[in-house]
């Protein structure tokens, strides 16, 4: 029974994890990559490398692949993908058709120095301008308006008024 068990858990998700990884580590191994970063969430993913200096990045996600009509589950099968995608690179670079460097152009990721600056940038300023002093309402200083009770305070109150009349006896 405990062997069943085992061989159960041998065949959930994090088996399927380690699978991708280590398809991941052959492939930037065929690449000559050694700095790289991957990680997934519930709907993407993405490969951040390193090659000759410069930073690249890729990315999937399960509504990119729904937009080109393929149905994806979840970040690991969209990583799966794009390491299906690095495996197909490496077949093109090993038939001498081109270099990794042509292919990799449109990946390199933007560092955090060139953030886009807009063409022109806004502002708002809002004036406010003194009316002075203003005048209190009249209410205000009219002291007949403010309202003042000639009953009794309520701990005079007679309580037989608010019970039912079931209690009062």
């Amino acid at each position: 029974m405990l062997k069943m068990i085992n061989n159960f858990f041998k065949w959930m998700p994090h088996n399927e994890q380690n699978m991708c990884e280590r398809k991941l580590i052959a492939v930037m191994k065929k690449l000559k990559i050694e700095d790289y970063t991957f990680n997934w969430d519930r709907s993407s993913c993405f490969i951040e490398f390193h090659y000759q200096d410069k930073p690249y990045k890729v990315e999937h996600s399960v509504q990119q692949a729904k937009v080109k009509g393929i149905i994806l589950k979840n970040g690991l099968d969209c990583l799966m993908e794009l390491i299906k995608s690095l495996e197909d690179l490496c077949v093109i670079i090993d038939r001498g058709t081109y270099k990794l460097e042509t292919w990799i152009a449109g990946m390199e990721q933007q560092s955090a120095a060139k953030e886009e600056i807009p063409e022109f940038e806004e502002e708002f300023h809002i004036r406010y301008k003194s009316l002075g002093k203003q005048a209190a309402p009249e209410y205000v200083r009219n002291k007949d308006f403010v309202h003042s009770s000639s009953e009794a305070p309520l701990g005079s109150f007679d309580r037989s008024h608010i019970l039912p009349r079931s209690q009062r006896k």
